[in-house]
């Protein structure tokens, strides 16, 4: 009785996934054919990456991410600059479209395919199946779902979470390293997992980490093999980027430079050394502290590490927010804590959509509306300070594994 109420919950939610995600084309649509003259893909928040970029990277004339790489593309910066489980799905999309408005769709069904698998795994392993409406009609779902394609990565990560729920190590493992080699976030979860692992078994998780490796050499290997400079063209690429405008590396430097010198040159290294200390620094001090509880929340700890990273991180992307999603279903977070972040990082979004349209289209006072800009960015990362806090007490709210009902384990869904 129990399990046929939870199929019926479960896919109840899966329909406010697929209308989540249907608002989220929605808010897209009017920007999809790249007819961006006026300006609209900032006054209406139809902005997506996928639009510019099938132009810019070649895809339209048939070229392939990594594989058709030259130094002529590299230094005209021509090439594809994510991780190679994201150039392989949109570069095997754009051959088999021939539009810029057939490829963005094309994009959107896997993207939407994730985002339902990750909806599934979230009401699977959740104690409140409800709370799963925070991530299947979240504001950032809508914002967000098809701005880049980090729903690809949310939806491994997740589905990782839930193998490991369900004491498939090394499913977890190759889900995650699949997750990493998409986009970087999913490996920063493996030490949570590894973690909670090690405890509970008492022995070092290795099949874990070596499905781990597995996962992240399958997309990589072959690429690295068949043109090594092409593969390591993303990773040139993030290391010689200037910060964005919605961090706070940019913003204490533009109150430096007012004009912005020298974000190109000595900033972006100085920025990566140390951003990368920071983030280390405030990982590590998460790990110990965890490690030092009776029973370590793997959960909660790969919350805060995303956390951390998000405020340290030299290049804060709108879709991020996506990441800490699945986290407010899965930890007993306040409401007013997700509230909070959800409206500061949409104002965040909204204001920097603003000072690109008064740069980009002289329309409005740039200087001001990148002040606002500032505003937002400081309150987005007062609100992620105040979610790490949180996180340390944080309860888990996962149900018992099927099957089984390990000491500490919530109680199941009863009917």
């Amino acid at each position: 009785m129990a399990a046929d109420r939870r199929r019926r919950i479960t896919l109840f939610l899966l329909g406010f996934a697929a209308a989540g995600l249907a608002a989220g084309y929605a808010l897209k649509a009017p920007c999809i054919s790249g007819d961006w003259n006026d300006g609209k893909q900032y006054r209406r928040l139809c902005y997506s990456d996928i639009v510019p970029l099938y132009g810019a990277r070649g895809l339209s004339e048939g070229r392939f991410p990594y594989l058709d790489s030259t130094a002529e593309t590299r230094a005209a910066h021509q090439d594809v600059e994510y991780p190679a489980g994201t150039g392989l799905y949109f570069g095997a999309v754009a051959k088999t479209t021939t539009t810029l408005v057939s490829f963005f769709n094309a994009n959107t069904v896997g993207l939407a395919l994730m985002g339902i698998a990750a909806a599934w795994a979230l009401s699977s392993t959740a104690r409140d199946p409800r709370r799963v409406l925070l991530f299947a009609i979240g504001p950032p779902l809508i914002l967000y779902a098809f701005h880049n394609w980090d729903l690809l990565a949310v939806g491994f990560a997740t589905l990782g979470l839930y193998a490991f729920w369900r004491g498939a190590d090394g499913w977890a493992g190759m889900l995650l390293g699949i997750g990493a080699a998409t986009k970087l976030y999913p490996a920063f979860l493996l030490p949570a997992l590894a973690l909670a692992a090690w405890r509970r078994d008492e022995k070092p998780p290795w099949r874990m980490a070596a499905l781990f490796v597995l996962g992240v050499a399958a997309l990589n290997v072959p690429l690295l093999i068949a043109n090594y400079e092409g593969w390591k063209y993303p990773w040139d690429f993030q290391s010689s980027r200037a910060p964005n405008f919605e961090t706070a590396w940019f913003m204490v430097f533009r109150h430096i430079h007012p004009d912005y010198a020298g974000l190109a040159t000595w900033y972006p290294t100085f920025a990566n050394v140390a951003s990368g200390v920071l983030f280390l620094i405030g990982a590590g001090v998460l790990i110990v502290l965890e490690s030092l509880r009776e029973r370590p929340r793997p959960f909660a700890l790969g919350f805060g590490i995303l956390v951390v990273f998000l405020l340290t991180a030299k290049v804060f992307s709108p879709q991020y927010a996506l990441w800490l999603l699945p986290f407010f279903v899965l930890l007993r977070l306040p409401v007013w804590s997700y509230v909070a972040f959800v409206v500061t990082d949409a104002a965040v979004w909204i204001s920097i959509s603003a000072y690109f349209t008064a740069v980009q289209y002289a329309s409005g006072d740039p200087a001001f509306r990148l002040n606002v800009t500032e505003v937002t960015v400081w309150l987005r990362y007062g609100v992620l300070l105040i979610l790490l806090v949180l996180s340390r007490r944080a309860e888990e709210l996962v149900a018992a594994p099927p099957g089984r009902a390990p000491e500490g384990a919530p109680v199941p869904l009863t009917a």
